[in-house]
């Protein structure tokens, strides 16, 4: 017991420093970009967004290692997990697939902030996440470089690293706001039995229509493989009239990630500004 109470107070210890860490690690991210990704153009849709998510973990790696004290160090997964990192205890063994030297995982998104629309989804199921879980996310643009105006560079502009299950709960409270749905034990549009059904927790939108692509074959929408728009990091924090109002205004006041959380997205976007007002 005194093992595991230990290694969770590592754990917090841990996430507080990465948390308190990506200042410094986004100014170093930021000088590494302009004085090496140097281009013309800037496209959207480029791929930089996953090259900047993969530059913050590097970055703050080398930070962390300046401390003799730190026993920790973000490892990065390899193959489909959701999650990009892993914190690990350094020098010791890690597998990724057990989970054996692992303290928590991280999640990491990026979003453009010139697009019409964020691409990023945050779309995993509650359930999923472990209760230390970390949650980052980098809003990034191409920069014009001061003294080369015709050339840009990627330059993170703000960010927001926290727990991820708050985050998840705020989002999942604004979708049933919306009209939305979760599948519940027993009541699976495909008729699964109570044992076996892998759909509990799905998200179904107002129309009974599936919003993740592992959803219930059954409440498949016509047309399309599922609704995807549980998750999008911009359009979960939507929300109808003065009810919606007040359901923000509550999540904002009851958590302080949650509050970190929405006062990012409303640096950033109009919209959620206007919401939380």
């Amino acid at each position: 017991m005194a093992k595991q109470n230990n290694r969770r107070s590592l754990a917090h210890s841990a996430a507080d420093r990465i948390i308190t860490s990506t200042h410094v690690t986004v100014d170093a991210v930021n000088v590494f970009t302009e004085q090496v990704f140097h281009t013309r153009g800037g496209r959207i849709g480029s791929g930089m967004g996953s090259v900047i998510e993969a530059l913050w973990g590097f970055h703050l790696n080398g930070i962390l290692k300046k401390d003799q004290d730190v026993s920790f160090e973000l490892g990065w997964i390899y193959g489909h997990e959701y999650n990009d990192f892993a914190c690990i205890l350094r020098g010791e063994e890690w597998n990724p697939e057990t989970k054996k030297g692992e303290l928590f995982r991280v999640e990491v998104k990026s979003m453009v902030a010139s697009a019409d629309e964020s691409k990023a989804h945050f779309d995993r199921l509650q359930h999923e996440f472990a209760e230390n879980e970390l949650l980052a996310v980098f809003l990034w643009d191409w920069k014009s470089i001061n003294d080369q105006p015709r050339n840009v560079y990627p330059a993170i502009l703000d960010y927001f690293v926290g727990y991820a299950l708050p985050i998840a709960q705020l989002r999942d409270a604004l979708h049933l706001e919306r009209g939305g749905s979760f599948i519940q034990k027993g009541n699976c549009p495909d008729g699964c039995a109570i044992h076996s059904c892998a759909h509990v927790g799905e998200p179904l939108n107002a129309s009974g229509v599936r919003e993740r692509r592992s959803g219930p074959e059954s409440a498949k929408g016509a047309g399309v493989s599922y609704a995807a728009n549980f998750g999008g990091m911009l359009r979960m924090l939507g929300s109808r009239g003065k009810t919606g109002k007040d359901i923000l205004k509550k999540e904002y006041a009851s958590d302080p990630t949650k509050a970190r959380f929405l006062d990012f997205m409303a640096r950033n976007f109009p919209r959620v500004a206007r919401a939380i007002k």
